[in-house]
C-alpha cells in the first residue's frame, strides 16, 4: 500500500473542484508572510541573550573549528567526525565555512537517520508493546524519510494523529498501534510530546498543580474514541499485524466517579475550547484535532518543539522539561523562546530552519560550561555537556574502533533474521539496550549506570578492538611503524576527534615508558580514551 496514494488522489480531486470556482479580479490578495532569515534570527537571539547576561561580565570567545565540528556532527548527524573530515574542515580557509558545514550536514542522510531515530524513541519510549504491534523497521524508514524530505512538522504530527490502516503497510499507524489503540494513552502521549501539556494528570481527578479538569482530559481523549484497533491474520509469514480502522458510530465515555457503573459520553473538545459534534466520524474527529493542535495560534505547539530542539542542542532548556510547559513555570529567557517560536512558525514549521538558526548563534558556538538547572538569571547562553544517545554511542564506537557491525566473528549476540519486529538486533542492540534512556527525560536526571560501564569496560567487543593484535586500528598504526607520539595523536583524533594537549602527550609518553611493554601500554591508552567521560558526551 502506498501511504501517499490517498493524498495524491485527494489533491487531484481538490484541484478539479477549485478549477470550477470563478476567480475574483480586482482585489489583490494579501502577500504571504516573508520567511524569516535564519542568520538574522540567530543574531536577534544572540542580542537578546547577551543583553540578559550583560551584568555577568564579558562572554568567552567562540570555540575552535575542531570543537565546533565535533559538536555539530553529533547534534545533526549523531556521528563522531572522522580524522580526515577534521583535517579538511580545519584547513579550509573559507570565511563562511561553518554555515556551509551546517548546510552540508542538514542535507546528509545521516542527519535524517539521526533525528528519525530520536523521534521514533521519543514517541514510543513508554509503550510496553513489541512484536506485531510495532513494525520498527518500517517506522524507522518513515521517520528517516520525514527528515530527508524536510517535511513540515505540522504535517508530520498530523500524519501520526490521523493515521489509518495496517501497521506493516502504513508506517505512521505504528504510533497508534504501539499504544494498543488506547484512546487515553494516545491522548496523554500526544499532548505531552507535541504540546508539552501534562494533561494525563487529570485522567482520574482534577490536576492539582495545573488548571486541567478531569472532563478536559476525557474530552481530549474522545478525539480518538472512534479509532478502533483490529488484529489481522498472518498471511505469507508477515506475522499478525494490527490496524487502526475508523468507525462512524460508537462513543467515548468517562466513568462517573460517584457511580463507576455509569458512563458519561464525552464530546471531543480541544484544550483551548474548540470542539466537534459528538456524532462526528473518526476521520473528521482526528483531522480536526490535528488542526487545533498545529494551529499557528496554538499556545503550545511551536513553543514545545522549539524548547525540545533548543534543549537537545544547547544542553539547557527554556523550561526544565521538554514535555512540560507548565502554567506554573516561568520559562528562562522567555523573550528568546517567543522570538524563536514566532519565527519558526513563520518559516512553515521547517525543522531544518530551526537547526540552522540555532547552530548559527554565537551562543551555540561558545565553549561548554557546567550544567545549571536554576533560574533564568543563572543560565548563561552557552552549551552545557550532554550525554550521547545510545545509537550515537554505538556509531562512535564504530568510528573509533573501526569495526563493521555486520562482520562475522565479532563477539556479540547474533543478528536476527526478522529485524522488522525489533528496533535493533545483534551488537547494536546490545549497546542500545545498555544505554537506552527516555529522550524526554530532564538532562539533570540522565546518569550513567552499571550495565553501561560493563559494556564499555569489560565487553568482548571493546576488548577485541582495543587490542594491538588482529585487524584493529592500533595494530594498523603499529604496522606502519609510527612513533609513539604519532600513535597517541592519531588515537586522540580518532577516538575524541581532537588533538591531544601537550600535557596529555607527556602523560602518555611517561606511561609507555613506565609499563615497559609498548603494545600493552598503547592498548591501555586506547581503552582509557574509549572509557573516558569525554567519549560519551557532546560538549
Amino acid at each position: 500500500m502506498d501511504v501517499g496514494q490517498g493524498t495524491r488522489r485527494g489533491s487531484a480531486l481538490l484541484a478539479s473542484f477549485l478549477f470550477l470556482i470563478p476567480v475574483t479580479i480586482g482585489k489583490a490578495e494579501s502577500p504571504a508572510p516573508q520567511r524569516p532569515s535564519e542568520r538574522e534570527t540567530a543574531a536577534q537571539v544572540d542580542a537578546a541573550l547577551e543583553q540578559a547576561m550583560a551584568r555577568k561580565g564579558p562572554l568567552p570567545a567562540l570555540v575552535d573549528d575542531e570543537t565546533f565540528l565535533r559538536r555539530l556532527s553529533f547534534d545533526l548527524t549523531g556521528k563522531l567526525p572522522r580524522a580526515e573530515d577534521a583535517r579538511r574542515f580545519i584547513s579550509d580557509m573559507t570565511t563562511n565555512k561553518r554555515n556551509q558545514l551546517i548546510d552540508r550536514l542538514l542535507q546528509s542522510d545521516e542527519y535524517a537517520v539521526n533525528w528519525g531515530r530520536y523521534w521514533r524513541d521519543t514517541v514510543l519510549y513508554h509503550t510496553p508493546a513489541s512484536g506485531n504491534y510495532i513494525r520498527w523497521q518500517l517506522f524507522d524508514r518513515w521517520w528517516t524519510e520525514q527528515f530527508r524530505q524536510n517535511r513540515r512538522w505540522d504535517q508530520v504530527v498530523t500524519a501520526l494523529v490521523t493515521a489509518t490502516g495496517v501497521n506493516d503497510e502504513c508506517a505512521p499507524v505504528n504510533y497508534l498501534t504501539g499504544m494498543f489503540g488506547n484512546p487515553t494513552e494516545i491522548a496523554a502521549t500526544t499532548s505531552r510530546i507535541f504540546l508539552g501539556v501534562q494533561i494525563q494528570c487529570a485522567e482520574c481527578h482534577n490536576a492539582k498543580t495545573e488548571p486541567w479538569k478531569r472532563e478536559q482530559f476525557h474530552e481530549f481523549a474522545a478525539f480518538f474514541g472512534r479509532a478502533k484497533i483490529i488484529q489481522h491474520k498472518d498471511v505469507g509469514g508477515r506475522g499478525t499485524p494490527y490496524a487502526i480502522e475508523g468507525r462512524a458510530t460508537g462513543q467515548y465515555s468517562m466513568t462517573d466517579k460517584r457511580n463507576p457503573d455509569h458512563l458519561i459520553p464525552m464530546q471531543p473538545k480541544f484544550l483551548t475550547g474548540e470542539s466537534v459534534p459528538a456524532d462526528t466520524p473518526d476521520d473528521v474527529r482526528r483531522s480536526a484535532l490535528a488542526r487545533f493542535m498545529t494551529s499557528p495560534d496554538s499556545p503550545w505547539f511551536a513553543r514545545c518543539y522549539v524548547n525540545r530542539i533548543w534543549t537537545s542542542l544547547m544542553g539547557w532548556g527554556f523550561y526544565p522539561s521538554v514535555s512540560d510547559l507548565g502554567a506554573h513555570v516561568t520559562p528562562r529567557h522567555a523573550k528568546v523562546l517567543d522570538l524563536l517560536a514566532q519565527a519558526w512558525t513563520a518559516s512553515g514549521y521547517d525543522a531544518q530552519w530551526l537547526f540552522r538558526t540555532i547552530a548559527q548563534t554565537r551562543a551555540y558556538q561558545r565553549p561548554v560550561q557546567p550544567p545549571r538547572y536554576l533560574s533564568s538569571e543563572d543560565v548563561a547562553p552557552e552549551v552545557c555537556p550532554i550525554r550521547l544517545r545510545p545509537e550515537q554511542i554505538f556509531e562512535s564506537l564504530q568510528t573509533a574502533l573501526g569495526f563493521d557491525e555486520n562482520e562475522k566473528g565479532i563477539p556479540a549476540p547474533a543478528a536476527s533474521t526478522a529485524p522488522a519486529l525489533q528496533r535493533h538486533t545483534g551488537l547494536r542492540n546490545m549497546v542500545y539496550m545498555a544505554f537506552r534512556e527516555n529522550p524526554s527525560l530532564p538532562l539533570n536526571e540522565v546518569h550513567g549506570k552499571i550495565p553501561q560501564a560493563l559494556v564499555m569496560m569489560n565487553s568482548a567487543l571493546v576488548h577485541k578492538f582495543t587490542s594491538a593484535d588482529g585487524k584493529t586500528v592500533l595494530a594498523e598504526m603499529l604496522a606502519k611503524q609510527l612513533k609513539d607520539d604519532e600513535i597517541v595523536a592519531g588515537l586522540y583524533q580518532r577516538i575524541l576527534a581532537r588533538k591531544p594537549t601537550t600535557e596529555e602527550q607527556s602523560v602518555c609518553k611517561r606511561y609507555i615508558a613506565k609499563v615497559g611493554n609498548r603494545k600493552e601500554a598503547l592498548e591501555d591508552i586506547v581503552w582509557s580514551l574509549v572509557n573516558s567521560t569525554e567519549f560519551l558526551i557532546k560538549k
